[in-house]
């Protein structure tokens, strides 16, 4: 039987001291913080942004920050998003400042609490009930405990482009941030590059002045080389001979390639030496376990979009002409279809041309429905 203790985590964030690089990001993040800047955080799905935010929450916890995490993945209401307000409020509050905030939330009559019922009850008492002072309550609460208390708060809005779904939610929340930045700092992490471009301060649209922006890349090859195989190492695994391509199939996605090393791990056993045949069965175990998640993702695109989707992972461009050609791709539909890909996180236009951002979905796209011979 098979070793299956594998030392690669690859489903939900990580633990803090498995994170693979990521000091500089952590380091310019405190920075911008201290500083008051606001903060956006973009990158893909599982690119770690959840991961870097506990690293960011945990340091600051030792040099008195607090980070107040609030997770707005399809926020749905006014509503919604006090629950989410409030539950990350609840889950963060450090025991100093409990008693403190408690006191503000219970001052203000809104029916919002970190101790007991909260809002929760309130609709249940009252489904109609406008939600908006509740809200405004929450995004007064860091401000009112740095008059109070001192210090700094951390406000981390998570999935943020899921409150543009909501109808008034920005326009509410940008007006407590530009209101209290002096003494309360906020990022906004996401997956989508525009997430804030709708966002306005006076007029006028957030510049590089207003907002640092921070997108995360793809890990550097040299470090995956070394903590791969150094973890393999540890229980007596050689995988000399296929590390680089391995690593090379991950294309640097954290994730993707922590699944792949783990696979790899699963085929290989103690003692042994990993040869191409193991990296091959990881490689298909990996198809394998994306096949329904690759599926939905297909499906959740109109004909043109999966056709450009599909043109990237075969061709490396939406617009090669043999792509269009065999694609039945009219070259309007590509043009039009283009954008919407690079906004959805799944294409990107990087320094070396066009790529599926999730290398895996690439290879199941060409092992699945290739036309290139």
């Amino acid at each position: 039987m098979r070793d299956t203790a594998s030392p690669f985590e690859f489903d939900g964030p990580i633990p803090l001291d498995r994170m693979i690089d990521r000091r500089r990001e952590t380091d310019m993040i405190k920075t911008w913080t201290r500083d008051g800047r606001l903060v956006a955080l973009v990158a893909p799905r599982r690119y770690g942004k959840t991961s870097l935010i506990r690293k960011i929450a945990a340091d600051g916890k030792q040099g008195g920050l607090v980070v107040v995490t609030a997770d707005l993945f399809e926020v749905a209401s006014l509503s919604d998003l006090v629950l989410r307000l409030e539950r990350a409020w609840t889950q963060h509050t450090p025991d100093t400042l409990r008693a403190a905030a408690s006191k503000i939330l219970a001052a203000a009559q809104t029916g919002v609490s970190i101790t007991g019922a909260g809002f929760a009850v309130a609709l249940a008492d009252r489904p109609t009930a406008d939600p908006v002072p509740a809200l405004h309550t929450l995004l007064e609460l860091p401000a009112q405990l740095a008059q109070r208390e001192g210090g700094r708060t951390l406000i981390v809005l998570d999935e943020f482009q899921s409150v543009a779904g909501v109808p008034g939610a920005e326009e509410l929340i940008w007006q407590h941030v530009w209101r209290h930045r002096d003494a309360v700092s906020y990022l906004f992490s996401g997956g989508r590059p525009d997430m804030l471009s709708a966002v306005s301060h006076g007029g006028e649209q957030l510049s590089g002045r207003q907002v640092e922006t921070l997108r995360l890349d793809r890990l550097p090859t040299a470090e995956l080389h070394e903590v791969i195989k150094e973890r393999f190492a540890a229980q007596g695994r050689d995988v000399t001979s296929v590390l680089g391509g391995m690593v090379t199939m991950g294309e640097g996605h954290p994730q993707r390639t922590m699944l792949l090393a783990h696979l790899l791990w699963l085929e290989v056993r103690a003692g042994e030496r990993a040869t191409s045949d193991h990296l091959e069965a990881a490689a298909t175990a990996a198809l394998r376990q994306i096949d329904p998640e690759a599926r939905a993702t297909m499906s959740g695109l109109t004909v043109g979009q999966r056709k450009v989707l599909r043109a990237v992972a075969e061709y490396g461009t939406p617009m090669a002409a043999r792509a269009l050609r065999t694609l039945g791709l009219p070259k309007t539909t590509a043009q039009k279809a283009t954008p919407h890909l690079v906004a959805a996180g799944l294409i990107e236009d990087a320094d070396q041309g066009w790529r599926v951002i999730d290398p895996l979905l690439a290879r199941w796209i060409r092992t699945n429905y290739g036309t290139r011979a």
